[in-house]
């Protein structure tokens, strides 16, 4: 069994680094941490963490059933002295103390840097190519799984720390003020990537500065060395950074930047583009379907330090690349038609880029689009500018999902679209759209499928029985 770092913590490092109270002192380490009592096991520490329709307290028979003999509570509960019952105050503030203490004790044992990436988009896609660059370098990496990247999703990734991990690699998002320098200041990440600024989360953070100051919580992270940002983000982020915080910049063929990207073009296998480092000009091919995925390897490039890597290792480093569902991937079916589906999350940014891509190809086009949520009292008028840009990219049909498919509508009406070429249905009556969008698609016709999680779209899949490709 691997070593983990929280194997090598005595009980009176668990105390002290939750600030616990312990009841039955065992003498005893634990491999890992469980916070789901369906699959706790024997070695785990069962984090008892409690929601708004939950309370983990309520399972902790069910683990002790299964062998567990470690518990972090918040109350003190009947449980067999063979238990070690570590009580706290706050269960969740406890589980990010412990996985602060977990990182600090594999720096100490040496050579190891720590890695965090936020931004309105782009974050598990240069999450996922900024780990496969480091591997290409030799470093055994530890990185954000799925969309572990909050205040219960971060903590659970640190605790899985083995002491041959030399890097780790933490996605970190936000919903509102605050959240990002709570995370960072837990990962006190040595190198940071702000991916971009976009219109995601405007409930919570009201506007693009909003956005834009939340996520800059991470160029004050006490150990913060290096940021790597776009160079479209000066205007938020130059005047801001400590002198103590060196700031590399990336931008497109249009800057000045010393690492910029250019030449990019797409095509329905993934897009490829020029890397220019200094005077150094690498040609890259990407697997991954959409032009702003050059900038997200650019970033992912630039936030490297040692061994340098040449143009042959980038591209035998990505070239087998797959990222988790949902995220601009080529799918089709037995007729011949080609999906795009980015499903897996949407915001104005997000779907200026999906639309952007399919403007580039030149078979006939269809659109469903779902809500894009969490955009606050702008979210009308967002959905009607969307509505405005679908339009202009001269689709076949657009099918409208969710409880802003009207907005859509009007704005892509508003830039002149026939009315009998669009159609309306609600989240649970997808299947009607569905239909009437069925009418008219035949093979080689290329259907982009985008919309936030809530809207569940990943159903068109499996309405048209279509496999992934890419």
């Amino acid at each position: 069994m691997d070593e983990t770092i929280i194997s090598l913590m005595s009980e009176s490092e668990l105390c002290a680094a939750m600030g616990a109270r312990l009841i039955h002192p065992q003498n005893r380490s634990f491999h890992s941490i469980s916070t789901d009592s369906r699959k706790t096991t024997p070695d785990d520490l069962f984090i008892a963490l409690s929601g708004e329709r939950f309370d983990a307290h309520d399972f902790v028979p069910d683990v002790i059933q299964k062998g567990c003999r470690g518990i972090l509570v918040s109350r003190e509960l009947d449980v067999p002295e063979d238990v070690a019952m570590y009580i706290v105050p706050d269960v969740l503030k406890a589980f990010g103390m412990l996985a602060d203490a977990v990182l600090e004790k594999r720096r100490s044992m040496g050579s190891f840097t720590t890695y965090a990436i936020t931004g309105s988009n782009g974050k598990t896609t240069t999450k996922e190519l900024l780990t496969l660059l480091l591997q290409a370098q030799g470093h055994h990496v530890l990185k954000t799984e799925g969309n572990f990247n909050n205040f219960v999703g971060l903590p659970m990734t640190v605790l899985n720390l083995r002491r041959d991990h030399d890097v780790a690699v933490l996605e970190m998002g936000a919903n509102a003020p605050g959240e990002i320098a709570y995370l960072s200041g837990l990962g006190k990440p040595d190198i940071a990537i702000i991916t971009c600024i976009g219109s995601a989360h405007l409930e919570g953070f009201g506007s693009l500065e909003g956005v834009a100051k939340a996520k800059g919580e991470m160029i004050f992270s006490p150990r913060l060395k290096k940021i790597v940002l776009p160079s479209q983000t000066r205007c938020y982020f130059e005047n801001n950074i400590p002198s103590t915080v060196s700031a590399v910049w990336v931008g497109d063929e249009t800057s000045r930047e010393n690492i910029r990207i250019q030449n990019v073009r797409s095509h329905l296998d993934g897009i490829e583009f020029d890397l220019v480092d200094d005077a150094e000009q690498m040609h890259i091919r990407l697997p991954l379907l959409g032009s702003h995925n050059a900038g997200n390897l650019a970033r992912a490039y630039a936030a490297l330090c040692g061994t340098k890597l040449s143009e042959n290792d980038i591209n035998r480093a990505i070239e087998k690349i797959r990222l988790p569902s949902g995220r601009l991937e080529r799918w089709t079916n037995e007729a011949g038609i080609s999906f795009l589906h980015d499903a897996y999350n949407a915001n104005p940014s997000s779907m200026k880029e999906a639309l952007q891509l399919m403007s580039q190809f030149n078979s006939p086009k269809y659109l469903i689009l779902g809500d894009m949520r969490e955009l606050g009292r702008d979210s009308d008028l967002l959905h009607e500018a969307l509505g405005k840009s679908a339009a202009d990219i001269h689709p076949e049909r657009i099918l409208c999902v969710g409880s802003s498919a009207q907005h859509i509508r009007s704005g892509a009406l508003s830039a002149g679209y026939d009315a009998s070429r669009i159609f309306c249905t609600t989240t649970d009556d997808l299947g009607k759209g569905l239909d009437w969008l069925s009418q008219t698609l035949h093979k080689d016709d290329l259907c982009l499928i985008k919309g936030s999680r809530g809207v569940r779209l990943e159903r068109v899949l499996e309405y048209f029985n279509a496999q992934r490709l890419l």
